[in-house]
């Protein structure tokens, strides 16, 4: 490996108040599903005033929606938001790609917040805020990757690629977007949260998610008379039984020990439940939307066809879903589970840069959350690990937070894992041919050549 640049003037470079007054500003953005067009312009802004190279455009959402293995919706919107942007070195070379989402959950109970949601309050080394876990400090830690190289004098090969995309919360159609305009690099950083107790650590793998909708009908009679009517609520636990038996035998067959590790990697959760018109009435409808859990070893239509299964071997035990079978709706697909084998040069030179940088070697790990990894992974091609500020049990959370100084670690480890993996000899193996893979749908007119 060459050594172009100076790793310590890297690390040296990295500025802990740039990077707090960008995620203060960015996390005052509101920045729901569906409404993250303001914060994307910001980022654009951002890598304006970097000196890279820009792409800021509006996929009609309606023709994403028509592409094979589209990951669903579960906002509608009219049109899709991305920003990317390249910063080229002074001769070519491989593209390392980070990249990440801007869009946020809603707050929730605004009585169980000690501040603003919105307000993006500075405690001490803590930034509160929704959305600074998650992920707005990770996007913020690699657009400080990028200003550091930026300022070095780009005396480096190849080039650094940046993605912000929307939707991500809600199905994964932002990275889809910006799969199919043609963006990707050789290998690739995701900075979502993967602290642990206060440590940053490695995710190599996680497991997917799908959102699924089962409607039970029932039949309605006097509360008094309930032999009478068929409780929807009461059908739908036999088909609950056949879940909690298909989560379980999924989860017994998994045999990858960062996996394993995690003790469920799969979950099967009930978000949500609605059904009943009146207390003295039977219940004679029941629509239940759960996550369900995808594995890394299958694709979600497996994973689809297997939930599928499931429910039905319900009906078919039980002789009024038999004869009122229920109603079965994927609701939003993702794109399911991913890995990047804990061998392969992306996960070994992150590994060493972070423990040469930090003075210790991080835990590799598996991760039980659905993200845009498996987007990247399975249909660009693209090796990726995570590997950013924030806890995952602060995501989503009251009170959500995120230390000031972690985001400046994880800016410090990735530019010289950045600059490593840029100037490796071994760039046949770090790239896996993942840069060269032609999106499902073609890549647009005028798209660029990443």
């Amino acid at each position: 490996m060459s050594a172009e640049l100076d790793e310590g003037q890297l690390v040296s470079s990295v500025e802990p108040e740039r990077i707090r007054e960008r995620l203060v500003d960015l996390v005052r953005y509101p920045s729901f599903d569906g409404h993250e067009e303001n914060v994307i312009q910001r980022i654009a802004d951002y890598l304006s005033q970097i000196g890279a190279e820009v792409d800021v455009w509006h996929d009609d959402a309606a023709s994403l929606a028509t592409l094979p293995g589209y990951p669903g919706h579960e906002v509608s919107r009219a049109t899709i938001p991305v920003v990317a942007a390249r910063l080229r070195g002074s001769r070519p070379g491989p593209a390392v790609l980070l990249t990440g989402h801007v869009d946020v959950v809603p707050p929730g109970d605004l009585s169980q917040w000690s501040s603003d949601p919105f307000s993006g309050l500075v405690e001490g080394d803590r930034l509160y805020g929704r959305g600074s876990c998650d992920m707005k400090s990770g996007l913020v830690s690699a657009l400080e990757v990028l200003e550091v190289f930026a300022s070095s004098g780009r005396d480096f090969p190849g080039q650094i690629v940046f993605v912000a995309v929307p939707a991500e919360e809600d199905s994964g159609v932002g990275t889809l977007s910006a799969i199919e305009r043609g963006w990707r690099g050789d290998v690739a950083f995701l900075p979502e949260p993967s602290m642990v107790s206060d440590e940053l650590t490695v995710v190599s793998a996680h497991a997917g998610a799908m959102g699924v909708s089962i409607f039970v009908p029932g039949k309605s009679a006097h509360a008094s008379m309930r032999l009478v009517g068929e409780s929807a609520f009461e059908h739908y636990l036999t088909i609950h039984e056949e879940l909690r038996r298909d989560e379980r035998e999924l989860n017994e067959r998994e045999d990858d020990p960062l996996l394993k590790e995690i003790g469920l990697p799969y979950a099967t959760s009930v978000g949500r439940i609605a059904g009943g018109t009146f207390i003295s009435a039977v219940m004679d409808g029941l629509l239940v939307e759960l996550r369900m859990g995808v594995a890394v070893s299958e694709t979600v239509e497996e994973a689809e066809l297997r939930i599928r299964a499931a429910v039905d071997r319900a009906r078919d035990r039980n002789p009024w879903l038999r004869d009122n079978p229920p109603i079965v709706t994927v609701t939003s697909r993702g794109f399911g589970s991913a890995r990047t084998k804990r061998t392969h040069p992306l996960v070994t030179e992150l590994v060493k840069a972070h423990a040469d940088v930090h003075g210790k070697t991080p835990r590799v790990r598996a991760a039980p959350f659905g993200c845009d990894m498996a987007g990247w992974v399975r249909r660009a091609g693209v090796p990726m690990v995570i590997y950013g500020p924030g806890d995952i049990e602060l995501a989503h959370a009251a009170d959500e937070h995120v230390s000031l100084s972690a985001c400046a670690d994880v800016a410090r480890t990735l530019s010289v894992a950045t600059h490593r993996l840029l100037c490796s000899e071994r760039i046949e193996e770090i790239g896996e041919g993942g840069a060269h893979v032609v999106p499902v749908g073609g890549r647009p007119e005028g798209a660029p050549t990443v």
